[in-house]
Order: C-alpha cells, then sequence, then structure tokens
C-alpha cells in the first residue's frame, strides 16, 4: 500500500478549496494552500533533497511550518521537527545524529540556524522559511533558498508516494532527562492517529483550530493533522501567553484550542470583564499532561459554555494519545462523574493493559505500569536498539508510566515510575500529594519531589504557585493536606512562589529543574 500524509492536503483542496486552510496573518485557502505544498517538495530534488533524506524544521508555530512539513512529505523525505528551547549544542547534536542533510528555519532562529550549520556535516541546504528570495550567501558551503523561491518553481515531475510503512518523522524525545532519542514514526501510524484524533474531537470544514502550544511537539502536531483531515482552518499563535492566546482566538475566531491545564488556568486569570465572551464560541477543549481539577473545570464551563472537554493521555512513543476522557465524562455530579481525574478509555484500534514486574496483567484497580499496543506504536528509537528493546517487548510498549484500570476500563496515572517517591520506606506517588495540593483555592499550580533526607531516605517537598491577589502559608497548606492525605504523604518542606513553574515544550513540569534549584539552595 502506498500512502502520503500529504494526501489529505490534497483532498482538503478538492472538497473545500475556497476555504480557509490558513486563518489570520497571511491568510490562504486550501486551494492555494495545496498548489504552496505541491511546489516546493517538486523543487526540493534540484536541490540535491532526495526520498528518505531527514529535513530538520526549527521554527516557532507559523503557517510556514506547517506548508514546509506537508512539502517534505510531498517530496518523499523524513521530517525531524526541532524543539527551538534547546541550546545550540544540543540542537546540533540532533542534527548529526539524524544525519540531516536539510535544514529549515524560520526568521527568529535565523542566527542560530546559520551557526550551528557549520557544525553539521551532512547538512546539505538550508532553507529559510519567511526570507523574500534566495540568497546565493554559502555558510560553510552549505547554500542558503528561500522557501519562496521554492514556491515559484513548477514540479518537472510526478514525486513517488511513500509507502504506509516507511518512516515520516523522527521525533526526539527525553532532552530534560537525559539524551534525547529519536522516535521513529511511520505514516501509517500518523493516519490512523489523524482519523482517530478527527473523529473524536469533531472537527468540521467550519473548525478554526489554534496552534497555541509548540508544533514541534505531537500534542499539537497530532491536532493539526486532524484538522487538515476535516479540511478546516489552521490559526498560530508563535509563543503561548495567556493575553496574545485571547487575543488571538477574539481576533481569528477560533472555535477549537488544546491546551494543559496550567495555561487554562492563566487564561481565565488574564480574561477581564470586558473580554467575558471571548471565549463563548470556544467548541472543544483538549488538554493533556494532567488531568483536571474541579475547581478549575467549573470556571471553564462558565467561561466556555458551549465547549466540549477532552483529556488524551499519550507519548511521542505512542504518535500522541492512547486513551481519552470524553466530554461527557467531564461533570462533578451525576450517574456519569467520579471519572474525571482519570485519562479516559482506550481509543479505537489501541489495546491498554497494567503489568506487574514480572510482566504479567493486574487485577481491576491494581498499579502497575502501562503497556499499550495499536498501529500507532513507534517503529523504534533512530540508531538506538538497546533503547528499543527496553520497551519494544513482545508488540507491546511499555510506557514507564504507573497506573491502573478500573471494571469499566478507565485508565488513571498514578505516576512516572521514576517520580515516584520512597520516604521512611514508604512509595508516595507525587500525583496523589499534588492533588491535595491543587484543591486549594489559593494554589494555581503546583508539582510534588522527593529530596535526599538524613531521616526518611527522600522527604517530600512541595513547589507551590499561589493564585495572583490571595495569600499563603506553608501551615495552611500542611493543615489542607492533614485532612486529605495520609501523614507519610504529606510534604515536609514547601516553596512558595508568585512566578509560575518550568514547563517543557509539551507545557509538563520540569521536575528535574525544580530539583537542581532545591538542591541548590
Amino acid at each position: 500500500m502506498n500512502l502520503c500524509l500529504t494526501s489529505s492536503v490534497t483532498r482538503a483542496a478538492q472538497i473545500n478549496p475556497d476555504g480557509l486552510a490558513i486563518a489570520g496573518p497571511g491568510a490562504l485557502s486550501w486551494k492555494a494552500f495545496a498548489g504552496r505544498v505541491h511546489r516546493v517538495a517538486g523543487a526540493l530534488p534540484a536541490f540535491d533533497v532526495h526520498p528518505g533524506d531527514r529535513i530538520a524544521l526549527l521554527s516557532l508555530n507559523r503557517p510556514e511550518f506547517l506548508e514546509a512539513q506537508y512539502a517534505i512529505w510531498a517530496a518523499g523525505a523524513v521530517l525531524v521537527p526541532i524543539n527551538h528551547r534547546l541550546a545550540a549544542s544540543e540542537i546540533v547534536d540532533i542534527l548529526n545524529d539524524a544525519q540531516v542533510s536539510c535544514l529549515a528555519f524560520d526568521g527568529d532562529h535565523a542566527d542560530i540556524a546559520l551557526d550551528i550549520a557549520k557544525s553539521v556535516a551532512s547538512l546539505r541546504m538550508l532553507i529559510s522559511l519567511e526570507a523574500a528570495e534566495a540568497t546565493t550567501e554559502a555558510i560553510s558551503s552549505v547554500p542558503v533558498v528561500a522557501l519562496a523561491t521554492l514556491r515559484q518553481i513548477e514540479p518537472a515531475r510526478m514525486l513517488p508516494l511513500n509507502s504506509d510503512e516507511s518512516t515520516a518523522a523522527i521525533f526526539y524525545t527525553g532532552g530534560t532527562t537525559g539524551r534525547p532519542k529519536g522516535v521513529m514514526l511511520s505514516h501509517k501510524s500518523f493516519a490512523v492517529q489523524a482519523l482517530v484524533m478527527a473523529s473524536a474531537l469533531q472537527f468540521q470544514a467550519d473548525s478554526v483550530y489554534l496552534h497555541a502550544t509548540p508544533m514541534f511537539h505531537l500534542a499539537d502536531f497530532g491536532i493539526g493533522l486532524a484538522l487538515t483531515v476535516a479540511a478546516g482552518a489552521h490559526a498560530f499563535l508563535p509563543r503561548f501567553g495567556p493575553a496574545l492566546a485571547i487575543e488571538r482566538i477574539a481576533e481569528v475566531g477560533v472555535t477549537e484550542v488544546n491546551l494543559v491545564p496550567t495555561m487554562l488556568a492563566t487564561m481565565l486569570d488574564q480574561l477581564s470583564v470586558d473580554q467575558t465572551s471571548v471565549l463563548m464560541n470556544i467548541r472543544t477543549v483538549a488538554y493533556g499532561g494532567s488531568s483536571i481539577a474541579a475547581p478549575l473545570l467549573q470556571r471553564l464551563m462558565q467561561a466556555m459554555p458551549k465547549a466540549r472537554f477532552r483529556q488524551f493521555y499519550g507519548m511521542t512513543e505512542l504518535c500522541g494519545a492512547c486513551s481519552t476522557l470524553p466530554p461527557e465524562r467531564h461533570v462533578l455530579d451525576g450517574p456519569l462523574a467520579g471519572k474525571l481525574r482519570s485519562a479516559g478509555q482506550a481509543l479505537p484500534m489501541t489495546e491498554v493493559e497494567v503489568r506487574g514486574a514480572d510482566g504479567l496483567p493486574l487485577k481491576d484497580g491494581e498499579p502497575g505500569e502501562i503497556v499499550v499496543r495499536g498501529p500507532q506504536m513507534m517503529q523504534g528509537y533512530w540508531r538506538n536498539a538497546t533503547a528499543t528493546e527496553a520497551v519494544l517487548r513482545n508488540g507491546w510498549l511499555y510506557t514507564g508510566d504507573v497506573g491502573s484500570i478500573d471494571g469499566d476500563g478507565f485508565v488513571t496515572i498514578v505516576d512516572r515510575i521514576k517520580d515516584m517517591i520512597v520516604t521512611g520506606g514508604e512509595n508516595v506517588y507525587s500525583v496523589e500529594v499534588e492533588s491535595a495540593l491543587s484543591s486549594h483555592p489559593c494554589v494555581a499550580a503546583c508539582a510534588v519531589i522527593g529530596l535526599p533526607d538524613p531521616k526518611w531516605g527522600e522527604r517530600i517537598h512541595a513547589v507551590v504557585v499561589r493564585r495572583p491577589g490571595t495569600a499563603l502559608t506553608e501551615a495552611e497548606l500542611d493543615e489542607h493536606c492533614r485532612t486529605r492525605i495520609a501523614g507519610y504523604k504529606r510534604p515536609r518542606s514547601y516553596e512558595i512562589r508568585e512566578a509560575g513553574l518550568p514547563l517543557s515544550g509539551a507545557g509538563k513540569i520540569r521536575k528535574a529543574q525544580l530539583r537542581e534549584e532545591a538542591l541548590a539552595k
């Protein structure tokens, strides 16, 4: 079977030719967008870019990212999205590991792109996403060509289609906890996920989705693919900021968003009295990274009365999500209530189990490692057989997450195996302590970590962000936890701060950084 993810662009141009592919600045119809994609793809071979080559993409969220993404696939090449928050040396390591032949970059990263090009021997071409015209300037013998120039070249021939089993992209993950690993994902994996997500999110041709979290991360990337399947409109926010997000939602008429709970909370805190109607037309709120606290859900439902809330749980190695908590379960009372802390049930064509240390399935409600199998699973880690064998076993992917499954098939994430705290001989899952802290009305966000302790082995340390305009003390937090969790689970030390917690590109809390900061004090 031959398959290319760009076929969804071709279809969108057929069924919705005059509808918007790009909403907001630089607006384009699907017909015009598809034309650009195919012209760029057809021009790449003339610049020594061929099927199977790895092409890296270093850019903030913008229309050119999406255009380059689909053009890379149409040319038969492999996409390598780069986390633009990484240091230059880390990006060089990734480019060398992936042996990229081409690097596409936006104006915000022009200086770093030109600099790191000197350190990547495999590079044969640089593409400037925003330059108005090509330049003959060479950096270490690497020519720089403008995307606008590639758009002007008529394709000389039809390009070969990809096999559905061929690698579509290599997403690097794990940079916050160790050397990044390249996750190889096939065209089939992406196609299956796009169809499943489009159905789950009920995207339509009149949907307007805001790319507000980084497009280099699969949480946003996969939803973008689903939107193209539905021939809806893509809108872009280069970097997330609560005020900027509210402004873009109002400006473009956004109907669908994907944000982690901490981002949703900051948006509500930023919303002024005269902006209360801005969020009224939001139809879908997708989120992940953690469950959503009941008080926050109540506030969100008031601000977005038309919204369907849907949580997704997954990881890069699964090409995105493997389970989902649907809108009908986002309720606080009634027969369907009681599942809000769970990550929902397995998505179609996906199996989820919980296994013990012996590799055998556990009973309902027993905590163990979550394992998953389905067509969306990764092919493996790029040039890393040892790491691949550690997580892919007998057709199942071992996630490294601790969780349980109840009798109705709802998955509850307890913690990352590496984030479990052993204090005084007792196992404490940080998520449980964080849930207790989050229920305090003055807590905007929190993270719980383990720190070395001569008496307990590890002590539980809580970093708490105070909600603006409120007062909060350690004694109040301790008393709050006293009635909600066992004594050995209560934090033994606190840090209360006004500034937010450090977040990864996926919007997850960087606990390793919090540990380093706490140990340095």
